[in-house]
């Protein structure tokens, strides 16, 4: 773990409080670069990833994936899995109910859902400013690339709800949770720093711009405990009700 970059190494850590030991069968939805897939493999777990544009990777522990190139919403699972894992992928799957839907069909019985998850709109005022003075910050001394527009610096709420608009909308953390506590028996609950991800994938090469970014998440991580700041990030383990 120690040679992944920092979010998937937060990423996995939040698994390894939650998963099932190895060899559990593990669905990922919306593996990506296949990283943390990757990473699980390594470990002894029996893992497939899906995608809709798999970026997969190379090495041994990929060879052992089952890499799958499909949506989600039309992938039959077969009650093959102990748990499927939503990593930061729930709130791109419309409807989210379809989603849950189907993660509960894919689960062996015992089977969980585990989800890593963005809750924009839990970002308030206090958030916003912080996350863009920092940026702004961090691009003046070259450490992060320039963002593009920065022309609502006496808004930076309204700005960080423009910049996560879209069509369909983005759901919320709350429309997330609801739809989940529908279907779920929800074990677990709790909020995580999120935002040093955008400072993360923003950050040129060097080992200075890396120590940055990991001052960037500590920092963020006590601000979110110490309630100065909100929480974008969710997570959420849940067992069928």
């Amino acid at each position: 773990m120690s040679d992944a970059d920092l979010p998937t190494r937060e990423t996995l850590a939040f698994l390894e409080r939650v998963l099932p030991p190895a060899p559990a069968r593990l669905l990922e939805v919306g593996a990506g670069d296949g990283a943390v897939s990757v990473a699980l493999a390594a470990r002894g777990y029996d893992l497939t990833a899906l995608d809709e544009a798999l970026d997969r990777p190379l090495g041994a522990a990929a060879d052992r994936v089952r890499w799958v190139e499909r949506d989600f919403l039309h992938y039959d699972g077969g009650g093959a899995f102990d748990a499927v894992l939503f990593t930061r992928s729930l709130h791109h799957l419309a409807p989210i109910e379809d989603a849950l839907d189907r993660a509960l069909g894919a689960l062996a019985p015992g089977g969980k859902v585990v989800a890593e998850e963005f809750a924009y709109d839990r970002v308030n005022l206090p958030t916003a400013r912080w996350f863009y003075d920092l940026q702004a910050v961090l691009a003046a001394a070259g450490i992060v690339a320039a963002a593009g527009d920065a022309g609502e610096e006496g808004n930076p709420l309204g700005r960080w709800r423009r910049e996560h608009a879209g069509e369909p909308p983005l759901p919320t953390g709350h429309s997330i949770l609801a739809a989940a506590r529908e279907r779920l028996d929800l074990a677990l609950v709790e909020e995580a720093p999120y935002l040093y991800r955008y400072v993360w994938e923003r950050l040129v090469d060097g080992e200075a711009a890396r120590r940055a970014g990991e001052m960037v998440f500590r920092i963020e991580r006590r601000l979110v405990r110490e309630r100065d700041i909100a929480a974008a990030g969710l997570r959420f383990v849940g067992l069928p009700i």
